[in-house]
């Protein structure tokens, strides 16, 4: 399964300490450039530590080729993750901000928040 995922469900899955659990659904997640360099500039010592050992583990950074036109204004990683995900065809795409998921939906990507997210990982036992 292809997966391309925002900043905020990785952000809110290290906060909560799930982001290993973030693995054992998606062994291989795909995030663009910009969606890293926002993790790193928001998160704790600990995230970073997290997301770094995650890097080396089971998260890929993929260049875009070429950004979406879309009709919303977006921030640079959702812009990217749109991107990547339709570049990719990506089966699902981790997004939590509204106006991005409208714009996702609009381009036919399969969307996923981070509630649902941990809603799955739950009824799958990975979290309790």
């Amino acid at each position: 399964m292809k997966v391309v995922s925002n900043t905020s469900p990785l952000i809110a899955l290290a906060k909560v300490g799930q982001l290993v659990g973030l693995q054992k659904l998606f062994p291989h997640l795909r995030i663009p450039p910009a969606v890293s360099q926002e993790f790193l500039a928001n998160c704790t010592l600990f995230e970073r530590h997290v997301f770094l050992e995650a890097l080396t583990e089971f998260i890929e950074v993929v260049p875009v080729k070429s950004l979406l036109s879309v009709k919303r204004q977006l921030g640079l990683g959702e812009l990217e993750a749109l991107s990547l995900a339709r570049q990719s065809s990506a089966d699902l795409l981790l997004l939590d901000d509204r106006k991005a998921s409208n714009e996702a939906r609009e381009q036919q990507l399969v969307i996923a928040s981070t509630r649902a997210v941990l809603k799955i990982a739950e009824e799958r036992g990975i979290i309790g």
